[in-house]
């Protein structure tokens, strides 16, 4: 733990709406983002934007992160999103998705990258707010490709940077090339963000270290453990309570049933409650049933059993158990669960 750090939540399509920001910021997170942003979408009044955008009067910060390709949907998103209350703007240049791929957005601006750039140049000149990119990088073995595409971005204005230390096609597998970040942090007069492959203290210092960056990102390590904020900024423990684990799950589903309604709600909640379960020694036949909810009175009668019970191993701290229920490590889980979210 470094008093010197700054933590960020990532924008994480399907989790950082405002129930799971609410559970990161009770363990200390202060900088979050909101869930990708299409630009398109945005300009055509799509029904799911009123959730992307919902901000809680209580969120201290709050960055939207806005993806797109299409210079005039960008210019008048901007426009939109100016006047809305939200301290600073966030251009996806790095979700390697294939439904944002296809839109030749996200990653697929590193492969047209004057175009990346035009998209920049033309945010910067609408948006009246701190304007940041966060990409991924060119090359593992070179970082002079990297250092050359982050120094043009810096040149079209932004006020800051946040770089995924892996290409766009390793996903989120592989080692994170730290060395890239760091010749980019060295190169760059702006704030540089390091991101990739925080799920421990540990994870968040190796990074720190390798890439000589003070601002880290977490993203899939913080899916169903709010309490990783606390272990980064405290130096608390991560691993919660059987009681700890109930609250904050109640606490979260309960959030997006008043975002979302009831059934949309647990289409998309599902996920959420898997991740809090999974690897901690909850039943497999109490996980499965959770898997199929609709309902709140049927995801209560589940939760009352398993509150009851609790799990029926203890882990050893890094989230496995050891009785034969595991669903894999706390960073397998919540890789799997995510299906593309780290952004």
């Amino acid at each position: 733990m470094s008093s010197k750090r700054t933590y960020f939540l990532a924008p994480l399509a399907g989790y950082s709406d405002l129930p799971f920001r609410r559970s990161c910021r009770r363990f200390g997170l202060v900088y979050a983002h909101t869930p990708l942003l299409d630009a398109g979408a945005l300009l055509h009044h799509h029904s799911e934007n009123q959730e992307i955008l919902v901000r809680g009067d209580d969120e201290p910060w709050l960055a939207v992160q806005l993806m797109g390709c299409r210079l005039d949907d960008l210019r008048q998103a901007a426009g939109i999103l100016n006047e809305l209350p939200f301290d600073g703007l966030d251009f996806n240049m790095g979700c390697p998705v294939r439904k944002v791929i296809q839109r030749h957005a996200g990653a697929a601006l590193l492969k047209t990258r004057e175009l990346a750039l035009d998209c920049v140049r033309a945010l910067r000149d609408v948006v009246k707010k701190p304007l940041t990119v966060k990409t991924r990088i060119l090359c593992e073995n070179d970082p002079e490709p990297t250092v050359r595409f982050c120094l043009a971005l810096q040149a079209c204005g932004i006020d800051g940077l946040t770089l995924h230390g892996r290409l766009p096609q390793r996903i989120y597998a592989g080692p994170v090339a730290m060395d890239v970040i760091k010749a980019v942090r060295e190169a760059l007069r702006i704030p540089v963000t390091a991101n990739g492959g925080i799920f421990t203290a540990a994870d968040a210092d190796a990074l720190a270290a390798g890439s000589g960056c003070e601002r880290l990102m977490v993203a899939r390590g913080a899916i169903g453990n709010p309490w990783l904020f606390r272990e980064l900024i405290q130096g608390i423990p991560a691993v919660p309570t059987h009681a700890e684990l109930c609250d904050m799950l109640l606490q979260q589903v309960t959030g997006m049933v008043e975002l979302y309604g009831e059934t949309r709600a647990f289409l998309a909640g599902r996920k959420i409650i898997l991740s809090y379960l999974c690897g901690r020694g909850y039943r497999r036949r109490l996980r499965a049933q959770m898997s199929t909810v609709k309902t709140m009175p049927e995801f209560l009668e589940l939760f009352r059993q398993i509150e009851k019970e609790g799990p029926l191993a203890v882990t050893d701290g890094l989230g496995v158990v050891h009785d034969g229920t595991d669903c894999g490590s706390n960073a397998e889980t919540s890789a799997d669960i995510a299906g593309g979210a780290d952004l």
